[in-house]
């Protein structure tokens, strides 16, 4: 790789030039003090911009997706998007029992209605699009609390018992809801049907509603899924299993009082729950860049938060920097964008980016770099999403990662260039759908870029 050292009065107009065609801002101007006074003459700054970035879709071995990671939970189909084709999220949960060895209240009940109820907490994509989802019971044995399951892999439910069903709008899921005359908050309320609520009716105390042993023996759990047929889904929901809000609520009268109520509600800690993800890029811009295994790189980067695509990024001949003062070392990545056929309006970009380094040759590994502090009321790497102006005038993303400390390391022969993994932080939920666009390898002023600006002894 070709470095070139310039004088830091001619590098300032230069750099201004160069990344003003990808939106100025305060990651890419020169601070007023980066470099002490006395050592203005005696500094440098080069770009390195022949960085090699390969896209890489496999299977994340990394992805928890049991019921304590995240409780804030991935719902819903997308089936358009053209940079990523279509990703679908089943939810799987259960819900315990309102007491041990429980009843319903008096004699003579009867049923007045059943209902699954999740509490909302946000969404990706179309704020009006409808999604429609199912709801089944399942048959998968072995569902426990204690348990991590495989997000690639659906888990068991009776495809011939369908509990209910609802058509919802994200607009329509955020908005309070009135039951028995009281506002609740936002949640996707599902009505079951009164077959299944009559069963319930009949279980008794010393048999299914004697402990949540029994009871999940009985009810092993619920399957929400989406329906993935409709070409027009463009949609991500996200429900907070850990809230009072998502519960199996029975509404019955006895043979005395109108108007009961009985919450079967999610446990954090007895409760378990699982996401079936899937992604399928067939079709969309991203399936001609993954797993190309280009020595060159790949010009354009396409990343997806966990599991989805990261990139390997190498910086060849990085090593045999001179052994020099660090003033300044980043990583800029920079979103491209063809405009609203993106739909970048509907599927934000990440607000993280990550950047780990790899601890070996054979990239297999990964730990932080050392400028990575990321409990840190202000994370020193960066990587934060911020909205620049791009040459056209479009307001675009922009990510830079101070790797400072890296680099002195790096130069003083302490650190090792093993290459780096640059990976998509999720929006909310610890399997996510965040996406990104960006450039990669060569190509022209938007693709990824390391900047060093440096001080000779």
């Amino acid at each position: 790789m070709k470095i070139n050292f310039r004088n830091l009065s001619f590098a300032a107009a230069f750099f201004t030039l160069l990344y003003g065609a990808s939106g100025c801002n305060e990651s890419t101007i020169l601070g007023s003090g980066l470099i002490p006074p006395g050592d203005f003459v005696n500094a440098k700054d080069t770009t390195l911009s022949g960085l090699i970035a390969n896209n890489i879709y496999e299977y994340d071995t990394t992805a928890y997706n049991g019921p304590r990671s995240s409780l804030q939970k991935l719902l819903g189909s997308i089936t358009t998007d053209p940079l990523f084709g279509k990703s679908h999220a089943f939810l799987y949960t259960q819900v315990g029992l309102p007491s041990s060895e429980f009843t319903f209240a008096g004699s003579g009940q009867v049923l007045d209605s059943v209902v699954l109820s999740l509490r909302y907490y946000a969404f990706q994509g179309d704020s009006l699009g409808p999604q429609t989802f199912r709801v089944y019971r399942m048959t998968q044995t072995d569902f426990r609390a204690d348990s991590n399951y495989s997000y690639a892999k659906a888990l068991a439910y009776n495809q011939g018992e369908l509990l209910g069903t609802t058509t919802i709008t994200p607009r329509g899921a955020r908005d309070s809801v009135s039951v028995y005359g009281k506002k609740e908050p936002a949640q996707i309320r599902i009505k079951l049907s009164n077959a299944f609520g009559n069963e319930l009716l009949q279980q008794k105390s010393n048999a299914a509603f004697k402990n949540d042993s029994s009871f999940r023996a009985y009810l092993r759990g619920f399957a929400i899924v989406p329906d993935t047929s409709l070409g027009s889904n463009r949609s991500m929901f996200y429900v907070n299993l850990n809230d009072a809000d998502t519960r199996l609520t029975v509404y019955y009268k006895n043979s005395a009082d109108d108007s009961l109520i009985s919450k079967f509600t999610y446990n954090a800690n007895t409760s378990a729950s699982s996401v079936f993800l899937s992604h399928n890029y067939n079709g969309s811009e991203a399936a001609r860049y993954l797993n190309t295994k280009n020595a060159n790189g790949d010009s354009i980067l396409f990343l997806q938060s966990s599991p989805g695509i990261y990139s390997k990024l190498s910086i060849p001949g990085l090593e045999n920097f001179p052994n020099v003062a660090i003033n300044k070392a980043e990583v800029v990545v920079t979103q491209i964008t063809t405009g609203p056929a993106d739909m970048n309006d509907l599927f934000i970009a990440p607000s993280q980016l990550y950047l780990e380094q790899f601890t070996d040759d054979k990239q297999n590994k990964t730990k932080t770099l050392p400028d990575d502090i990321r409990t840190a009321p202000n994370n020193p790497i960066g990587g934060t999403r911020q909205v620049v102006t791009n040459f056209g005038g479009v307001q675009i993303v922009q990510y830079t990662f101070t790797v400072n400390r890296y680099m002195q390391m790096l130069v003083k022969k302490q650190e090792t260039n093993n290459g780096f993994k640059l990976e998509a932080g999720p929006y909310v939920a610890n399997l996510d759908i965040t996406r990104l666009k960006a450039g990669g390898t060569k190509l022209s002023t938007y693709n990824l870029k390391m900047r060093i600006i440096y001080t000779k002894p």
